[in-house]
């Protein structure tokens, strides 16, 4: 779990981590918010792999699949996904394809012209008798696109057939590219950001949900002063 405005004062030590193709990339942010948070991320990325591997961050580098996810070349077991809104960032490591994501929940958004797009009518009713109908709202969403990273789909139309409400469902599996067990959790940050995790080999529970805070900011230089 990353507290993003704990490191805009070390943007440029962080960059260092990146190579000149992720230095452009981040350039090419309209938002320097938005550059910034892909620096922290993916930079926290690199050296977190770098740490379990036991390699030199330099050593970190990523290519796409077919489904334009990243992954590690010199560890294909190892698998990894990134989300970030609002003040915060995730990254989830598991050893399957896995999705996470969080979002910062918006008292202003009107979300009332979503909810039919991706929502069925179990899911509608479940956050319209809800005492939190927004929160639920977010929480639903956070699952969606939690499962749709873990298996590599893209938001389309088959998102409001992708049930998310608690318990167990039986779906096609073409739904979820052919994957024999999708599971989801939800978790929250803090009081102002909901997020949810995926995974496609096992079914969660609470006690699964575990969060490790990333480098200090003393870690991080000592790691380009080495």
């Amino acid at each position: 779990k990353i507290e993003l405005s704990q490191y805009y004062n070390i943007i440029e030590v962080l960059s260092k981590f990146l190579s000149p193709q992720e230095v452009l990339r981040a350039q090419r942010y309209h938002q320097l918010r938005d550059s910034n948070r892909f620096i922290i991320c993916r930079s926290f990325l690199k050296i977190l792999i770098a740490k379990q591997k036991s390699i030199e961050v330099s050593q970190v580098y990523f290519e796409k699949g077919e489904n334009h996810k990243p992954y590690f070349p010199l560890d294909k077991t190892l698998f990894f996904n990134v989300s970030h809104a609002g003040d915060f960032a995730i990254i989830a490591f598991g050893n399957c394809e896995l999705g996470v994501d969080i979002e910062k929940i918006d008292q202003h958004f009107d979300y009332s012209e979503i909810i039919p797009v991706v929502y069925d009518i179990i899911e509608i009713d479940t956050i319209q008798s809800s005492e939190d109908s927004r929160s639920m709202f977010y929480k639903f969403w956070t699952r969606k696109e939690a499962i749709v990273k873990a298996i590599g789909k893209g938001i389309d139309e088959d998102l409001i057939k992708i049930p998310v409400t608690d318990g167990f469902h039986n779906i096609w599996s073409a739904l979820v590219c052919n994957f024999k067990n999708v599971s989801v959790i939800s978790f929250k940050v803090n009081e102002n950001h909901i997020g949810a995790l995926a995974l496609t080999n096992k079914t969660l529970s609470n006690a699964n949900i575990a969060f490790y805070l990333g480098p200090t900011v003393d870690e991080i230089r000592s790691l380009i002063s080495s």
